[in-house]
């Protein structure tokens, strides 16, 4: 089927309308009223928000308190019109990890796994490496296995893999780091982890996930993918290609096993997010290490668990998983401990889910959990942050502990020491470096967990001495945490009085700027950008903090770029820098509207003025790259790429990926200096040696 970007518009809105007949809850009860109110708002924004994202089909559901919901919304099959529903069908992607981290554990609590142990224990025909590699780092992505290593060929695999078969696509690729000091992510490590089940298990992977976990949830709609096998409800995937609609190629997963190899639906997912949250499959010591983050040797936190992202969300503890591959992309949110959760897939690759999973989780919950706060003043940015991060951190491990991280008074004296030594307005504006690279140490190992014992032992003070109301409201007002614990504080446990005056001046101005209206505000590309402008320079004008309301922004600028209206785009763009003049992602923003016009020297100007303010990741490069490829604005490409290469002269990875790019559009000569100059600034770097090598015989 052929559709256009404006077709799509008028089908997105289409399949919506069909979504609501015939649907139901997943449960099959009749909705609570409390919730009634919340499903049909986030309805109403789904219909405007999937056509913004231009995805053509997508389920979602939340779980609160034992009630489930799921509602499928636009298409499951865009060629045969059948509707999206709670039943359909999804490739998890990446959201298998936590199914194959779970049966680690399980096998670990029968004495048939050890974290401990080399993986030749139990794959011993997998080669061993230059270091010992064991079953705990590769569950926490700390194993130094390859990911993708030439995504060109490994991504499009057609023929279906065994157990060994997968394993052989990696086995023999070199470490990518020393185990236990690199944060890796790595599909492939959980392929390991699949093979290791096995093993242990005496069961095929798949076997093993259906009688130990799939049957016992009775999550009868899950499974390993088969292609060939016949799957009630399944979805068909799809792309965008320059703006068009197109079926998802043909990939077969079965290598992907471990990592991402299972197909489910969506109340299929809220029933595991019911066992999860009941402590349900595993012994309460084995969840809590499982949620716990990692950290490398070095005392860096990963905020990786073991199959498990598990970063504190606005003071909840949070535990989540995302997915993307051919087809699909899946996201599953949990808050453990609240008896709540999100779950989503959707039918096109690369679609943004956060904004879904954030409006309705808002919504049933009635929580602001987008807020961000933006101060002109860079070095109070780094304050408030701080101080923002620190509250939220001591709610989510205190709601994860159950009690503070410590409270033996020597410690904790020595961590208030800490804080308000680097937590202070005069040492900040002294040396900002050395004071940025401490309070980011604060919250690791490194430097004991500094903040996290701050904040744990204020959150126990603060939920043993307020009502649920007031507890409750700290997750929108970090900054009354601090001030209501202050008041009740012990001498040595206390926050300096410095601070506390620019946490008071803060509050005065965010009590005016942070109003009802701005909260409840939704910033969609169909808003009137002009007033909304004028409302907001009149009420932020002269405060020293304000709503961050950018990334909203951010994204309606993006649906008029990807509807090729460079300039309306760079109009909102304009808005919001004006608002926000020291936030680096606008600058971005403007610099790739730039690039797509083809104004090189204004996008390149661009983006050294967004460098400067914050370094931006090589991701950001590698995914506008290939938006102007598909785009088929080759020169604009490789100005992209000088720029790049321009503001990290130094990477060595870059300069072999630009190679690879030169490459693909013919240009040998290009390719092989950037693969020489890859291979001047890291001699071992993978595979592009042997590049060089193959461009040299030509």
């Amino acid at each position: 089927m052929h559709i256009s970007c404006k077709r799509l518009l008028l089908v997105g809105i289409f399949c919506i309308a069909l979504s609501f007949q015939g649907c139901s809850p997943a449960t099959g009860k009749t909705t609570p009223d409390e919730f009634a109110q919340a499903i049909a708002a986030f309805s109403e924004y789904v219909e405007s928000r999937m056509v913004q994202d231009h995805i053509p089909g997508l389920t979602i559901g939340f779980l609160k308190d034992g009630f489930s919901w799921a509602q499928g919304y636009g298409f499951a099959d865009l060629e045969n019109l059948v509707p999206a529903g709670p039943d359909s069908a999804y490739r998890l992607a990446s959201v298998s990890k936590t199914f194959t981290a779970l049966a680690v554990l399980q096998l670990v609590e029968q004495g048939k796994i050890d974290l401990e142990a080399e993986v030749q224990a139990y794959v011993p025909d997998f080669p061993r490496k230059e270091w010992p590699v064991t079953v705990r780092l590769l569950l926490g992505h700390l194993g130094g296995i390859s990911h993708y290593r030439n995504y060109d060929l490994e991504s499009h695999i057609k023929d279906p893999k065994d157990t060994r078969e997968a394993l052989a696509i990696f086995q023999d690729f070199e470490l990518v780091a020393e185990p236990g000091t690199k944060y890796h992510y790595s599909s492939y490590g959980f392929n390991l982890l699949a093979a290791v089940v096995e093993a242990a298990s005496g069961q095929p992977f798949g076997r093993y996930l259906r009688e130990n976990i799939l049957q016992p949830l009775g999550m009868d709609s899950s499974r390993l993918d088969d292609p060939t096998d016949l799957i009630s409800h399944r979805v068909r995937g799809y792309r965008l290609i320059k703006g068009e609609v197109k079926n998802s190629e043909y990939v077969d997963i079965s290598s992907r096993l471990g990592g991402g190899g299972m197909r489910s639906t969506i109340p299929d997912l809220l029933k595991y997010a019911e066992a999860v949250c009941e402590g349900r499959m595993l012994e309460p010591g084995t969840w809590q290490q499982m949620f716990i983050s990692m950290a490398t040797r070095q005392g860096r936190f990963t905020g990786y668990g073991m199959g498990w992202n598990v970063r504190p969300w606005k003071g909840h503890f949070q535990v989540s998983h995302g997915g993307s591959q051919p087809e699909t992309r899946t996201y599953l949110l949990i808050f453990p401990n609240e008896g709540f959760a999100v779950a989503i897939g959707a039918k096109l690759e690369g679609a943004g889910l956060m904004p879904y999973v954030r409006r309705l989780a808002e919504l049933v919950l009635e929580e602001d959990l987008d807020s961000r706060a933006y101060l002109p003043d860079s070095l109070e940015q780094i304050l408030y942050n701080t101080c923002s991060q620190l509250a939220f951190e001591g709610m989510s491990r205190f709601d994860f502990l159950r009690q503070a991280l410590t409270e033996d008074e020597q410690e904790l004296e020595q961590a208030f020491a800490y804080f308000r030594t680097h937590v202070d307005p005069d040492f900040i504006r002294t040396d900002p470096m050395t004071a940025k690279a401490a309070v980011e140490g604060g919250f690791h190992p490194v430097e004991n967990e500094a903040f996290v014992r701050v904040g744990t032992h204020m959150a126990s003070v603060l939920h043993e001495a307020m009502g649920a109301e007031r507890w409750a409201s700290y997750r929108q007002d970090p900054l009354a945490f601090l001030s209501d614990y202050q008041k009740m504080a012990h001498s040595g446990f206390s926050i300096s009085e410095p601070l506390m005056q620019l946490i008071r001046a803060w509050q005065e101005d965010w009590a005016q700027t942070y109003t009802e209206q701005v909260r409840k505000l939704v910033i969609t590309p169909d808003s009137d950008f002009q007033a909304l402008g004028k409302t907001l320079r009149g009420r932020f004008s002269g405060a020293r903090i304000v709503p961050d309301l950018s990334r909203e922004m951010i994204d309606a600028a993006d649906f008029y770029l990807e509807a090729e209206d460079p300039d309306k785009s760079l109009e909102i763009l304009g808005l919001s820098a004006a608002l926000y003049p020291s936030h680096p992602e606008l600058f971005l923003g403007m610099a790739v509207a730039h690039m797509r016009k083809g104004d090189v020297e204004q996008s390149r100007a661009l983006y050294r003025q967004a460098h400067a303010l914050s370094p931006i990741p090589l991701g950001h490069f590698e995914y506008q790259a290939e938006r102007l490829k598909d785009s088929g604005k080759i020169e604009e490409l490789k100005a992209l790429a000088g720029i790049a290469l321009e503001l990290n002269p130094e990477n060595a990875l870059l300069h072999a990926e630009v190679g690879d790019m030169y490459l693909s559009l013919g240009d040998m000569a290009r390719a092989a200096d950037l693969f020489q100059r890859a291979l001047e600034l890291d001699p071992k770097i993978p595979g592009v040696r042997e590049k060089l090598e193959a461009l040299r015989k030509k």
